[in-house]
């Protein structure tokens, strides 16, 4: 008898007991609560990207990378090592891109044109050369880049440099 009223009295002690909820204490949702509630909360925030009123692109992702592949350029003048120097920019190019069109990735071929004094007159796509990564706003950022943060050597005056792009998640 001494058992059967201590087995008795454990289940009647965690059937009535209720556990009140702490300010810790994170609801769980059961299939029942799922079919009938339209939220539920969690103890760990979910960073959702919401579209502004500007319509602004969402986060800038990260990682990527760019290959460069044979360049095209006069004779004496060799723009690689400078294209190669800025492989961190065009990355950086790349992902400002990706935020807007996040499966642009492939190759892009560029015609950068190079003053007498070895600044970037011009970036554009070369548009015969085709190219999943043909962007409008990564070539336009690439532009920028080069303007600002190319140096060239001197190619003994204009040249048109080609450079194909391969651009990677």
């Amino acid at each position: 008898m001494t058992m059967r009223a201590l087995l008795l009295l454990v289940v009647a002690s965690c059937a009535s007991g209720t556990p009140t909820p702490t300010a810790t204490s994170t609801p769980t949702p059961t299939p029942t609560d799922s079919a009938t509630s339209t939220s539920t909360s969690t103890s760990t925030p979910i960073s959702t990207p919401t579209p502004s009123a500007s319509g602004s692109p969402g986060p800038v992702p990260t990682g990527g990378s760019v290959l460069v592949g044979d360049i095209n350029a006069p004779k004496n003048f060799n723009p690689k090592p400078t294209i190669l120097k800025m492989q961190q920019q065009l990355v950086d190019c790349f992902n400002q891109a990706r935020a807007s069109n996040p499966d642009l990735r492939g190759k892009v071929t560029l015609r950068i044109t190079v003053n007498e004094a070895g600044a970037v007159n011009s970036v554009e796509a070369d548009p015969s050369a085709g190219g999943h990564a043909n962007d409008p706003a990564l070539v336009s950022c690439i532009e920028s880049a080069m303007k600002d943060g190319a140096h060239f050597p001197k190619p003994g005056g204009t040249a048109t440099v080609v450079a194909p792009l391969v651009f990677r998640p």
